[in-house]
């Protein structure tokens, strides 16, 4: 019986370390973000200078590589024309993307960079003096003599950026990003955020 016994005990201690091995391997893998900042959006119709936030959750599979996936708001614009029944923004962009993240540590933070790629709705208002199928828009109304167009596109756009992580604590650290996306349909976007990472 205590041969049995000690090979339980053996069989026990040799299975928690193997279960505390793994938790460690699997500390700190995933991470959520949440970031604020500026975006100048340049489309085929109009530029349009407006905050704008992400929201993320990543994976480090690598020492040196982590995957990252979210939605970000590329800016809104609201409407300033009256009496039209016409409440819907004027500029409207967001979309969803999935980027790599390759990172370099050092005693303060990671610094990283970004590769990516994102899926976009822009949706855009103006007014023209033409008729709106001339430039390849939708009518939505008419106003001070001309028309009130609208486009709302879904697009393609690749993603780069760079930017650092710091340390607070093991699990805590402030993101500073820079950012630029070039995508279908003459949109490009250049960005600042910051925000905060929380690993867990």
């Amino acid at each position: 019986m205590k041969t049995v016994s000690f090979y339980a005990k053996a069989t026990l201690m040799i299975l928690i370390v193997q279960i505390l091995a793994v938790s460690s391997a699997l500390a700190n893998t995933f991470y959520a973000v949440a970031a604020g900042g500026y975006v100048e959006n340049e489309t085929q119709f109009m530029s349009v200078d407006t905050p704008s936030y992400k929201l993320g959750i990543g994976y480090q599979f690598h020492p040196k590589w982590y995957l990252e996936t979210g939605f970000q708001l590329l800016g809104e614009q609201n409407t300033d024309i009256q009496d039209i029944g016409f409440d819907d923004p004027l500029y409207e962009a967001s979309g969803l993307y999935v980027s790599a993240l390759g990172k370099a540590s050092g005693r303060s933070g990671e610094l990283f960079y970004r590769i990516g790629v994102m899926k976009a709705d822009i949706k855009t208002t103006q007014i023209s003096a033409s008729t709106c199928d001339t430039i390849g828009l939708m009518q939505v109304a008419a106003v001070n003599g001309g028309n009130l167009c609208s486009s709302d596109d879904g697009i393609l756009a690749g993603m780069l950026g760079i930017g650092f992580d710091y340390y607070l604590s093991s699990s805590l650290l402030i993101r500073s990003e820079v950012e630029h996306i070039q995508g279908e349909s003459e949109y490009s976007a250049n960005a600042i955020y910051i925000g905060l990472r929380v690993n867990f």
